[in-house]
């Protein structure tokens, strides 16, 4: 019954242009518009909407004094972390299956901070260098991401992955005396 009284409210609520109409095509195929395809045409039912409902945030208190940082070491704030090498959407040919991997990070690689780089989801490694070489990576289009962390393993920094192609020479092709 609410459900009824709920979809009654809305439906009065909504302007005539608001209303959706679905149709199946002589294909199969199913449309949606927000515009009848024939004027006798009845709008859709549609399921209502999924609402979340968030909690308060909890309460601030001005009153605590600031916890004693002298003695905690400062952690580094990295301003940027970026793939530059390869480039995004990038296609190369190394038939021996080697990446060279050159990363922006500012500022410098600090304490016991490590760099971890993801191929395809997985991690591949931990450096210390901006500049890594791959190798032996599998011909095909891959996703590449890297991270800052620190010695605790917590993500300081993220570059936005990059996608390249890289192309190998198939041992199924092998030339003809």
């Amino acid at each position: 019954m609410r459900s009824i009284i709920a979809f009654l409210a809305v439906s009065l609520a909504m302007n005539a242009s608001a209303a959706v109409y679905k149709w199946v095509q002589p294909d199969g195929s199913v449309m949606y518009s927000d515009r009848a395809p024939q004027e006798n045409t009845a709008p859709a039912e549609l399921p209502t909407l999924q609402q979340i409902k968030m909690p308060p945030p909890p309460p601030v208190d001005n009153n605590t004094a600031p916890a004693n940082t002298a003695s905690q070491p400062q952690s580094t704030q990295y301003s940027k972390l970026e793939i530059t090498s390869p480039t995004n959407n990038s296609a190369f040919r190394d038939n021996a299956g080697q990446v060279t991997i050159k990363l922006d990070l500012q500022p410098a690689l600090q304490g016991d901070d490590a760099i971890s780089l993801t191929l395809d989801g997985s991690e591949v490694g931990q450096t210390k260098s901006t500049s890594v070489t791959l190798k032996n990576v599998n011909r095909g289009t891959h996703t590449l991401g890297a991270v800052v962390k620190d010695s605790q393993g917590v993500t300081m920094i993220s570059a936005t992955p990059i996608t390249f192609t890289l192309q190998r020479t198939s041992v199924l092709l092998r030339h003809k005396p």
